[in-house]
């Protein structure tokens, strides 16, 4: 091997060797840090929409309940009744209860 063949061998060797510590290094001192303020912003979206579908959620759900108590009340007054049904002339008649004519 020649002069020149082992001083770029051992410029190779050292300049790699750098590189290699100065990435390790750098790698160390990201995970010290923490996490980037960039993943925080997406969490505080995240938990944001969260909240805004739970308050959704919440409305649907009074909405149902309304209706199923509108429901409740029209079934009761139709009990009530006695079960007489109007038909499309105006003529009043009992409602069938399951009986067939």
């Amino acid at each position: 091997m020649d002069r020149y063949s082992m001083i770029v061998a051992v410029m190779g060797q050292l300049c790699g060797t750098a590189l290699i510590i100065t990435l390790i290094t750098a790698w160390f001192a990201s995970r010290r840090r923490g996490p980037a303020i960039g993943a925080n912003d997406g969490l505080q979206r995240i938990e944001s929409r969260l909240s805004e579908m739970q308050q959704s959620l919440d409305a649907v759900a009074i909405d149902v309940e309304r209706i199923s108590e509108g429901q409740r009340f029209a079934t009761k007054l139709l009990s009530e009744r006695g079960g007489v049904v109007q038909d499309a002339h105006g003529i009043r008649e009992p409602a069938s209860r399951g009986i067939p004519r």
